[in-house]
């Protein structure tokens, strides 16, 4: 944390400095061929979205599962969402073939929890796709990793995220034609908009501790999924060979939510819905237009999975998953 304490000392907190060596050692660890910083995920989407020159009504496709403002921020641009749902047994994305979708001119991807589609699926669409990589870190199918199935990605930096910088977004591409794009977009962005060095700051101490906490968090997922097993309910998993990403620990349930919730309250765990504030939770969006998602909103609740648990936490997980109701 030694970066974050000399950005407080400084004159400026704004983009500067810490903004550019946090963007350089994002290009460095995740092998970006070019990336750029923003305030928000908001403006990381609406950035790139204006560079596409659709026209205004355009149909952009968002995930049911995503969070709410990918809706938020398409609407803004006087575009219009167009849903797409998800898989309710393996919450892979159910993305129909172009001809399918009824014009959508873009297509932005959602992986939660690193739930990454295979590689056909992605083969076969053909129009420009945005992904959204906030919950893969660490995640893989079959040799794809995040990042590499749009033409565009972001990462929100967003609180609770594996790499955090208490708020914002990285932009980036991993092919040249594409970078050029994204580099366009950074120098021709106001600094109002930029990342601040106050926020790079921390980010840059979260990518420096991202390796370990991985490997932590790994460790934590397999004795938790072991206990899971022990149940009626079971752990998310990737499809094919793989791994997930792991920004927390989900369980689709075979029972009422608020049961687990008040099981593991009473036991000091914290237990949430996965998807209460994604498109699918907010109260105008039809839920038959995406059963699938609808499906898992309802059955799927998180528990904490972070490097920072200690054995003894540990060790109550897992009794509470063991003995969910």
């Amino acid at each position: 944390m030694d970066a974050v304490l000399a950005c407080m000392v400084t004159d400026s907190v704004g983009p500067g400095e810490y903004s550019d060596r946090f963007i350089k050692a994002a290009k460095e660890v995740f092998g970006y061929e070019a990336a750029a910083a923003f305030r928000s995920p908001h403006t990381a989407i609406s950035l790139i979205l204006r560079r596409f020159g659709l026209e205004r009504g355009a149909k952009v496709g968002i995930s049911a599962l995503a969070p709410y403002y990918h809706a938020v921020a398409v609407e803004d641009a006087g575009l219009e969402p167009w849903y797409y749902d998800h898989d309710p047994q393996t919450m892979e994305p159910i993305l129909p073939r172009a001809e399918d979708m009824s014009g959508v001119r873009v297509l932005m991807l959602y992986e939660p929890f690193g739930i990454l589609p295979s590689a056909k699926t992605a083969a076969e669409l053909d129009m420009p796709v945005i992904e959204d990589t906030s919950q893969a870190l660490g995640a893989s199918r079959r040799g794809m990793f995040p990042g590499e199935y749009g033409s565009f990605a972001f990462y929100a930096l967003e609180q609770g995220a594996l790499v955090t910088a208490g708020g914002g977004a990285i932009l980036f591409s991993k092919e040249k034609k594409e970078a050029q794009i994204v580099r366009d977009i950074s120098e021709n962005t106001c600094p109002e908009l930029a990342l601040t060095d106050f926020n790079a700051a921390l980010g840059i101490a979260q990518l420096k501790d991202m390796p370990s906490s991985i490997r932590r968090r790994s460790e934590l997922e397999e004795r938790f999924s072991i206990q899971v097993a022990r149940t009626r309910h079971r752990p998310l998993r990737q499809q094919e060979e793989g791994d997930m990403g792991r920004i927390a620990f989900p369980v689709l349930l075979e029972s009422g939510m608020r049961d687990v919730i008040i099981h593991a309250k009473k036991n000091g765990v914290e237990a949430a819905p996965a998807f209460e504030q994604s498109v699918v939770s907010g109260p105008e969006f039809q839920p038959s237009i995406c059963p699938g998602s609808r499906s898992l909103a309802l059955r799927c609740v998180l528990f904490p999975l972070h490097d920072r648990i200690s054995l003894a936490d540990a060790r109550i997980l897992e009794k509470v998953l063991a003995t969910l109701p």
